[in-house]
C-alpha cells in the first residue's frame, strides 16, 4: 500500500519543523509528503527544501501562484498525491511514531472504510498536553461522532479520492467535503486511540468549541450554541444580510454541482447513496430560497408563511428555533 501525505502550508515555519521531524520518526514511513505552500512570507519553504534534502522518502513542495485559502490549498496539494492511503497532514501539529503504521491496519481491517480517523490529544501551543482529547470532548459535549471531521486525523482511500476531487471552488472546507462523502457512503471508521498531538494556539483556523483545551460540557456546549445563534441573528440584521444570503444560495448550488459531479465519477454501487445526498443537497438549497422569499413578504403573510414552511418540516435540517425567528423577523 502506497502512502501519501498531503500538507497545506501557511506561514507555518513557528511548528512546522517538529511536524516533519514526526514524519521521519514514524515506525512505517511514507512513500511521498507533498506539500503546497499558499504563499508564505516566513522560512517555511527553506526549512521544508532542507528538510527535502536528507528525508528518506520523495518530498515535494509546490508553492501557489496565488493565495488559494485554506481550502483550495488542502485541494491542490491532495490533487497532487498518488497514494493509496492520504493521509492529511496540519503543518503545526506532531503525530506519534505509530501513526501510519497503525492506521494502515486500521484501513486493512475495514476494507469498506472510505476515510479512517484517528483520535488526538488536545495540547497548548507549546505541546503540553492537557489531559483531553477531540474524541472525548465531541462525547463530553453530548455530540454525536458525525460531527468529528477533523482533516488531520483523516486517511482517505483513493477510492474515494477518485470521483470526489477536485473540491469544488466555493466549499468552505475541504475535510467537511470528503468525510460527509464517507458518511453518506457509511464508509468513515472511526480509531479510539490518540495517535497525534492537536497543537491549540492563537492562529488556529477551527474555533469548534470541542477544540478547546478545557473539559466541555453538554451544558458548555447548549450555551455556547445559544450565544452563537445571538451572534448569528445580529449578523444576520445587519446591512449586509442580503449579499449574505445571496452568497449562502450560491455555495449550496456548488455543492449540489459537485456531488452531482461525483455520482458521474463514482462506481455504480455508491450511486444510490450518493443520490441521497443530492437529494438533500437539493432540499436544502430549495428550501432555503423559500425561506427569503418568505422574509420578503409583509408581516402578517410573513407569520403565515413561516408557520406554513416550519408545519411542513422546512425547518428539519436547520438550526431550528433561530431560523424560525430570523424569518419571522424578514
Amino acid at each position: 500500500m502506497k502512502i501519501s501525505i498531503a500538507m497545506a502550508t501557511y506561514n507555518g515555519a513557528q511548528y512546522i519543523q517538529e511536524q516533519l521531524q514526526s514524519f521521519i520518526d514514524q515506525t512505517r514511513q511514507p512513500d511521498e509528503l507533498i506539500i503546497t505552500d499558499d504563499c508564505s512570507t516566513d522560512q517555511t519553504e527553506s526549512i521544508v527544501r532542507e528538510f527535502a534534502k536528507t528525508a528518506p522518502f520523495t518530498v515535494e513542495f509546490h508553492r501557489n501562484e496565488k493565495n488559494l485559502g485554506y481550502c483550495g490549498n488542502f485541494n491542490a496539494a491532495l490533487m497532487k498525491t498518488t497514494g493509496d492511503l492520504v493521509f492529511l497532514s496540519d503543518q503545526d501539529d506532531v503525530w506519534f511514531p505509530e501513526k501510519i503504521e497503525h492506521m494502515i491496519d486500521v484501513a486493512e481491517r475495514n476494507p469498506q472504510a472510505l476515510v479512517v480517523m484517528n483520535d488526538a490529544a488536545l495540547t497548548d501551543g507549546e505541546l503540553n498536553e492537557v489531559g483531553l482529547t477531540k474524541v472525548g470532548q465531541i462525547r463530553s459535549a453530548g455530540f454525536p461522532m458525525k460531527a468529528f471531521v477533523m482533516g488531520c486525523c483523516c486517511g482517505i482511500r483513493r477510492a474515494l479520492l477518485d470521483f470526489c476531487m477536485p473540491i469544488p471552488r466555493g466549499i468552505e472546507a475541504h475535510d467537511n467535503w470528503i468525510v460527509d462523502f464517507a458518511e453518506a457512503l457509511n464508509g468513515k471508521v472511526v480509531e479510539d486511540r490518540v495517535l497525534q498531538y492537536y497543537r491549540r494556539h492563537e492562529t488556529n483556523e477551527s474555533q469548534f468549541i470541542v477544540n478547546r483545551t478545557t473539559k466541555v460540557t453538554r451544558w458548555q456546549a447548549q450555551i455556547h450554541s445559544l450565544l452563537q445563534s445571538v451572534k448569528s441573528l445580529k449578523i444576520l440584521f445587519d446591512g449586509n444580510s442580503r449579499h449574505r444570503e445571496s452568497d449562502w444560495i450560491a455555495r449550496q448550488q456548488v455543492r449540489v454541482d459537485g456531488i452531482q459531479q461525483a455520482i458521474s465519477a463514482a462506481p455504480e454501487k455508491y450511486h444510490e447513496r450518493i443520490c441521497e445526498m443530492l437529494e438533500t443537497a437539493e432540499n436544502n438549497a430549495k428550501t432555503y430560497k423559500l425561506r427569503v422569499g418568505v422574509r420578503e413578504k409583509w408581516i402578517l403573510p410573513r407569520i403565515f408563511a413561516t408557520l406554513g414552511l416550519l408545519f411542513r418540516g422546512g425547518y428539519r435540517d436547520t438550526q431550528g428555533l433561530k431560523a424560525v425567528l430570523r424569518d419571522l423577523m424578514g
